[in-house]
């Protein structure tokens, strides 16, 4: 039987009545099935995570000028986010004054706030072929590396620097953001395009459609990029990446075990999951997403979903100051409904080409960490994907910063925890009191 096209009248009513049931049932038990089964109680712990999209994405312009001759159009019909055309990559100033921002603002335990930036690895460069050859190539550039229109000096040591100072914590994106095989094959179709792509230019026909975890792509090809990524995460960083944000939201569950496999097994945004079968929801592409997601978090027992509660776009949205009071708002009732307040913020935000579009992103962000912090003793705590990841599991977490350990203990009994031994010869063990956060110095 097609429940989506029933053949007789009298069952028109009775899907009705059952898709009410059913959605209503899965909205009022939703947020109750996708709710950290916890063993810290997120009331009363105050915690907020900032995870913020795109950064490393050489895109979406280098500079003024590389629009100057570009019919966008021709490219993109008018489609294209306007706000998005002018964002660029984020450069050493950036970096610094976000740094600044989150370690003027401690938690209530006294560690810092801390920034969750997710990386793109990977950009394509349309360049000019060696002088025997005509016409271009595409070549491809991975973290530390950009194309040269995208040269940005100053950039690594500031954001080493940050990480230092425990302000700045990567995690991963992607490797390109879209598919890659995907543009080349649009771009050599549309000469405006190829204009576009020749000044360093990010956008494409049909580019805001481009998976790079589409269906048609490869598994194999994908594990092979997923690798790839993840040895120049690493390389660059210092250490593997722990948790992941699939570009567009676009994923299904063979993306997810393939993650897991290559030790990816922290998921951000599962609530704003897109299907890359149901890209065009129905109703009932809806109600089986709410079921199948609700089925994942309480069985997928190796994988850690973490859902976004709270939105941060404060370039993006009309008025920027009423925007960040709704988010203040919202971390406020995802601490009463017993939730971590995980904040999603763009890098679209603090890296743009319109002085004026930084700085409303850069004031939305300094007045949401203020009102949420205007009780000392009653403020928040900053924490990591990793580190909530780790309470959610045992209400304990350890995070290195450089030659420092941030221990936490939010359960409510004394336990132990793990931490490299001061002769370096394997690991110790402490014992940490109930609620207490405590940062220990390495030799």
């Amino acid at each position: 039987m097609n429940l989506s096209r029933p053949h007789v009248d009298i069952g028109q009513p009775i899907l009705g009545l059952l898709a009410v049931v059913v959605i209503g049932t899965a909205f009022a038990s939703g947020f109750v099935l996708l709710k950290p089964r916890s063993a810290v109680d997120w009331t009363a712990a105050r915690a907020v995570v900032i995870e913020s999209d795109d950064w490393g994405l050489c895109g979406f312009t280098p500079s003024h000028a590389a629009l100057d001759s570009i019919d966008i159009d021709a490219i993109c019909t008018g489609v294209f986010p306007p706000v998005y055309l002018h964002s660029t990559l984020e450069d050493g100033v950036t970096v610094e004054r976000l740094a600044a921002l989150m370690a003027a603002h401690p938690g209530r335990d006294g560690v810092p706030a801390v920034f969750q930036p997710n990386y793109i690895m990977g950009s394509l460069s349309y360049v000019e072929m060696n002088e025997s050859d005509t016409g271009r190539k595409w070549r491809g550039e991975i973290l530390p590396g950009h194309p040269s229109k995208y040269r940005r000096d100053d950039l690594w040591p500031a954001v080493h620097k940050a990480i230092a100072d425990g302000v700045w914590w990567p995690e991963y994106h992607g490797l390109w953001h879209y598919d890659p095989q995907d543009r080349r094959s649009k771009v050599a179709s549309n000469g405006a395009a190829q204009d576009a792509a020749r000044q360093g230019l990010l956008i494409f026909p049909d580019g805001a459609n481009s998976y790079e975890l589409a269906l048609d792509r490869d598994p194999a090809e994908l594990t092979n990029e997923l690798r790839e990524g993840i040895q120049a995460f690493e390389q660059l960083f210092g250490r593997p990446p722990q948790s992941v944000i699939a570009p567009d939201y676009a994923w299904d569950y063979s993306r997810e075990m393939m993650w897991s496999r290559e030790g990816l097994r922290i998921i951000q945004a599962k609530r704003e999951q897109r299907s890359l079968s149901k890209l065009s929801a129905t109703l009932w592409d809806r109600i089986w997403k709410v079921c199948e997601r609700s089925w994942r978090y309480l069985n997928e027992k190796g994988i850690v979903y973490l859902n976004r509660n709270c939105r941060l776009e404060g370039a993006q949205a009309e008025n920027s100051r009423q925007h960040a009071v709704k988010c203040v708002d919202c971390m406020h009732r995802a601490w009463r409904s017993g939730e971590p307040a995980i904040v999603g913020t763009h890098r679209v935000n603090y890296a743009h080409l319109d002085p004026e579009s930084v700085n409303e992103g850069f004031a939305a962000l300094t007045y949401v960490l203020e009102q949420i912090a205007v009780e000392p003793e009653n403020g928040p705590i900053y924490l990591t994907d990793l580190e909530t990841a780790q309470l959610i599991r045992n209400g304990t977490s350890v995070r290195n910063i450089g030659r420092r350990v941030v221990l936490r203990n939010l359960s409510h009994s004394r336990r132990l925890v793990q931490l490299p031994a001061e002769d370096g010869s394997g690991l110790r063990l402490i014992w940490l009191n109930p609620r207490t956060t405590q940062t220990v110095e390495l030799p």
